[in-house]
């Protein structure tokens, strides 16, 4: 807004700040949840809409005070598609966002459509507009989607919804609700099969992706040709699945959610070749190294048990995982793990707050699992644990805050950890 000339004053619920230079001439009051329903009326009597920050309470008594008044009150994606008029697209979910947002945006550019990449991940959804593209893929949270108004994207999706953010949404319906707001003014909306809460409650060009064989000829499903996995747009036969980099049940998803939503924009055995060539973004799924047969895998964005059993559950059922978990689960039930430890994980190894808890969870189900303090002593553990393994992931269905800044962090942390292992034949 400032770049823009637009005159705005700053409302704060913190005590006063250190302002970095270029916003020390912008009128803030500061602590306003201590100011009385009268001052909030009075400070928004010159005010022409408001524009609430993701993850402010809707309930805030300056936010009720607007309503009131008849304020419009606005997000920043409502600013963002005031300035620009090129073609978005928009994609939530409890997971796999930014795998999909990353996906989305370099199938565009690999063809030689520039593409800007931002919202919820990366660069800020307003900073992109700096350097104009021919389109965007904008990464939204229910934050976000809350507090917008009708967003005229050319394709959306909601990739999954399951138990999260519960405790500011108050509810499962109204977290849902939050996220269904993607598919208002959407020209494709996009669904997954496999989960009916993220289907629109009406839409005209609907599309969805799953598993399963394509539910229609614009839908994206899985299907045999030739003796192999393909993914197949209707009856259509468009990658086989052993040519991802993508590995997992999982992002096989992700890609098939991806290609649903260009599907309108580019062509869809172009962008299915763009879609074979991308790597998976750090932290998520993401290969480390192969020590003594073992595979070594980063997925610290997995930080709700929702995450975890996509993990597990993308994993053939003939590898031997050994499986580092913990942290804060935030109050989530870790018992809902148990079926997916006791059919695909030979060993756990149980890392901070809540290391008891996952550790009883693996015991209800016969699964081995040590508790640990750290993580370098977490990747020693599983290492000796893969003595007849496969794999040994690092998944932890909790949240890193307990131990570590963020989960970037701890997987940075895990491999670390796992390239100062030494293999056998050097010991």
């Amino acid at each position: 807004m400032l770049r823009n000339g637009t005159p705005c004053v700053v409302f704060d619920t913190r005590s006063p700040q250190r302002l970095p230079e270029e916003f020390r001439g912008i009128e803030v009051h500061w602590q306003i949840g201590q100011w009385s329903a009268a001052q909030l009326r009075e400070s928004l009597s010159d005010i022409g809409r408001l524009v609430v920050s993701p993850g402010l309470p809707m309930d805030l008594a300056i936010l009720l005070e607007a309503r009131n008044l008849k304020l419009p009150i606005v997000s920043d994606i409502d600013l963002f598609f005031e300035a620009t008029s090129a073609p978005v697209i928009g994609v939530t979910g409890t997971n796999g966002k930014s795998t999909v947002v990353s996906l989305v945006g370099h199938i565009f550019n690999s063809l030689g459509q520039a593409c800007g990449v931002g919202g919820n991940i990366g660069v800020a959804a307003l900073d992109l507009l700096a350097q104009p593209r021919e389109q965007y893929v904008l990464e939204l949270s229910s934050f976000q989607l809350e507090r917008s108004a009708v967003l005229p994207f050319v394709a959306s999706t909601v990739l999954n919804i399951s138990d999260d953010h519960i405790d500011h949404h108050g509810s499962m319906q109204n977290y849902r609700c939050a996220k269904l707001r993607i598919y208002r003014g959407a020209q494709r909306c996009v669904f997954n099969r496999g989960d009916l809460m993220t289907q629109p409650h009406a839409a005209e060009q609907l599309a969805s992706f799953g598993l399963g064989a394509a539910a229609d000829a614009n839908s994206y499903g899985v299907a045999q040709s030739k003796g192999e996995d393909w993914i197949t747009r209707g009856d259509e036969p468009v990658l086989p699945a052993d040519q991802l980099r993508l590995k997992g049940a999982h992002n096989l998803l992700n890609v098939m959610a991806a290609l649903a939503l260009v599907d309108s924009v580019v062509d869809v055995q172009d962008a299915a070749s763009a879609a074979a060539q991308f790597s998976s973004l750090d932290h998520r799924f993401q290969f480390i190294r192969t020590l003594d047969g073992v595979t070594y895998i980063n997925d610290s964005k997995a930080t709700n048990v929702c995450a975890t059993l996509a993990a597990l559950q993308g994993i053939g059922p003939s590898e031997r995982t050994i499986l580092i978990a913990g942290g804060d689960a935030k109050g989530a039930d870790l018992l809902a793990l148990a079926p997916a430890l006791a059919e695909s994980v030979a060993g756990v190894v149980a890392l901070g707050k809540d290391a008891a808890a996952m550790s009883a969870v693996a015991a209800a189900v016969g699964v081995d699992c040590v508790q640990v303090q750290d993580m370098a002593a977490g990747v020693v553990a599983a290492r000796r644990m893969a003595a007849h393994a496969d794999m040994v992931l690092l998944s932890p269905a909790c949240s890193s805050l307990d131990m570590y800044r963020n989960f970037a962090e701890r997987g940075e942390v895990f491999a670390q950890a796992v390239h100062r292992l030494s293999s056998e034949s050097e010991v």
